[in-house]
């Protein structure tokens, strides 16, 4: 088994012999999420409303589709749209309520949409990017964050690497929904595959997964524990209104898993 202090300990030297590159590379990280991370339509009507103060009645006539209003003495609305009759209370309409949670509905399947698009499509290739980096800067304290890093994700094996990461995210993301506890489990058995992803770009998820499960057997709960032992930096950040972990904590946290990874990855050897 590793040891935690030995892996800290490296994964803050190689933070130190290249500080401002690591700072860069976690901060695109953790924009990655990867640390410290119906189209609808509704009736209408057009009508210039005429009130009539004697009988209570509004009429709005316009063209052949246009729609009528006539409201009673108990209150009661009676609308026509279209040639059909609707009624509602005098209150308000009862579509108002409809309209709006179709459209609240709406909003949130755009926005998981667009969501899930960007974080596959985008961020899921700088995540791997940013571990590729912290691995080249493990032995390499000059490495810069550049395109042979970084920008790895979207070059040749962009395909690979969107499908290979996004399926693992979305599978993650049901076992989460099925069960926080097993969703959790599972985080940490796959917790290597962007790693695993970074030198080989063209692996299959399935695959990767599978890896990064048989790598992390027997390590899921000393790395929780490794987790866990940020917490003090964590709390710092807090105060310094995360500075403290952009220019510190992110990158050493990252350093660090990354020197896990290398361990395990050199035992499965």
């Amino acid at each position: 088994m590793w040891d935690r202090k030995e892996l800290k300990a490296k994964g803050k030297a190689a933070y130190n012999a290249n500080k401002i590159a690591c700072i860069i590379a976690a901060l695109i990280l953790m924009l990655a999420g990867g640390i410290g991370s119906v189209s609808t339509s509704s009736p209408s009507f057009t009508a210039k409303q005429v009130i009539n103060n004697n009988n209570g009645s509004y009429e709005a006539p316009a063209d052949e589709n246009a729609g009528t209003i006539q409201e009673s003495g108990n209150d009661a609305v009676q609308v026509e749209l279209n040639g059909q009759n609707v009624d509602v209370s005098g209150s308000g309409s009862k579509l108002l309520p409809v309209i709006v949670s179709t459209a609240v509905i709406a909003l949130i399947g755009i926005v998981l949409t667009v969501g899930l698009m960007l974080s596959a499509l985008v961020l899921n290739p700088l995540n791997v990017g940013a571990r590729r980096f912290f691995i080249q800067n493990a032995s390499n304290p000059e490495t810069h964050v550049d395109g042979n890093n970084i920008a790895y994700g979207f070059g040749s094996n962009y395909r690979d690497i969107v499908f290979s990461m996004f399926g693992t995210q979305i599978i993650n993301m049901l076992w989460t929904l099925l069960l926080v506890i097993p969703g959790i489990y599972k985080a940490y058995c796959w917790r290597l595959v962007p790693y695993i992803i970074a030198d080989n770009p063209d692996i299959s998820g399935k695959k990767a997964r599978a890896m990064s499960a048989d790598m992390m057997n027997g390590s899921k709960w000393a790395s929780f524990i490794l987790d866990l032992s940020f917490i003090g930096w964590r709390i710092v950040g807090a105060f310094t209104l995360g500075i403290a972990n952009i220019v510190f904590t992110n990158p050493y946290q990252a350093a660090t898993e990354t020197e896990m990874y290398l361990t395990l990855k050199d035992r499965a050897k």
